[in-house]
C-alpha cells in the first residue's frame, strides 16, 4: 500500500531534519577527528600524493578546486528560478532568488581563485545538499501555504545590510595580495564577517518561515568552525597582535 501525499511530505521533512543532524554530528566529528575535511582555500594544506598510500587515504585526502563554489549558485540560482515561476506573488522567493544570483555573481565575477585553492570533496557534496535543502524547505513551506505573502520589513532591511556588507567584505578578500591578513573594515575585530553577514542574512528568513531554523543553525555552527579555523591560520602566520580579536561574532566568539 502507497503512502498518502500528506504522509510522504511528512516522510521527506523528517528526512531532511533528520539530515541536519547528521550532518551537525559529522562537524563535530570531523573537527575532533578529521579536520582536513574542513579546511578549504587558505586553511587547506596540499599533501603530496605518494604512491604508497593506500584507496582510503587516496579518496580521505581527494580535492576539487575551490572555484566550484559557483556550483552551490548555479544550482540554487537554477532551483530558485523554478520555484519564482510558481510563487511570483512571496517576497521569500524574490529573496532567495536574489541572495543566489548575488553570490553566484560574485563567485564567478569578484572572488579570484587560483589553481592552488582547493577544498575537500565532502565540503563540496556538504554544499549541494545544503542549497538543495534550502531550496527544499522553501518549497514545501509554500506548499503548505505556511510563508505570507507579505514583506516583513525589517528583515528585509537587515537582510539587505548584511547583503551590501558582505559583499563590500567580499571585495576586499579579492583584493589581497594571495592569502594575506585583511583588516579593513570590520576584519579589524573579526576574521571572518563575511561569515557574520551570512549568519544574518539567514536570520532574516525567520521571519517568514520558521522551519528555516535548520539553515541557520547549521550556517552559525559550520561557518563558526571555519572561522576558528582561518583565525588558527592567521595566528601561525602572522604577529598574533596583528590578528582579529574574534573569530567571527564580536565579543562572543
Amino acid at each position: 500500500m502507497y503512502p498518502s501525499g500528506d504522509q510522504l511530505l511528512k516522510c521527506i521533512v523528517y528526512a531532511y531534519r533528520l539530515s541536519f543532524f547528521v550532518g551537525i554530528c559529522s562537524l563535530f566529528i570531523a573537527k575532533i577527528c578529521l579536520p582536513k575535511f574542513l579546511r578549504y582555500g587558505k586553511t587547506y594544506q596540499p599533501k603530496k600524493d605518494s604512491k604508497y598510500s593506500g584507496i582510503l587515504e587516496r579518496i580521505k585526502d581527494f580535492t576539487v578546486p575551490k572555484a566550484c563554489f559557483s556550483h552551490f549558485y548555479y544550482l540554487a540560482t537554477f532551483l530558485s528560478a523554478i520555484t519564482l515561476y510558481f510563487y511570483p506573488r512571496f517576497p521569500i522567493v524574490w529573496i532567495i532568488f536574489g541572495h543566489s544570483l548575488r553570490r553566484l555573481y560574485e563567485t564567478l565575477y569578484v572572488l579570484r581563485y587560483t589553481s592552488e585553492s582547493r577544498m575537500n570533496w565532502s565540503h563540496y557534496l556538504v554544499g549541494i545538499w545544503f542549497y538543495s535543502v534550502l531550496l527544499l524547505i522553501l518549497n514545501i513551506s509554500l506548499y503548505k501555504n505556511t510563508i505570507p505573502s507579505t514583506l516583513n520589513s525589517n528583515a528585509f532591511i537587515l537582510f539587505c545590510i548584511a547583503s551590501w556588507d558582505q559583499y563590500k567584505n567580499h571585495c576586499i578578500l579579492a583584493q589581497l595580495v594571495k592569502y594575506s591578513l585583511p583588516t579593513k573594515r570590520l576584519f579589524s575585530l573579526v576574521c571572518c564577517p563575511h561569515y557574520l553577514d551570512e549568519i544574518l542574512i539567514y536570520s532574516s528568513l525567520l521571519p517568514y518561515e520558521q522551519e528555516f531554523y535548520l539553515t541557520l543553525v547549521w550556517v552559525i555552527v559550520s561557518l563558526s568552525i571555519s572561522a576558528m579555523e582561518t583565525q588558527n591560520y592567521y595566528k601561525h602566520k602572522f604577529k598574533e597582535d596583528h590578528i582579529a580579536p574574534y573569530a567571527i561574532i564580536p565579543y562572543v566568539l
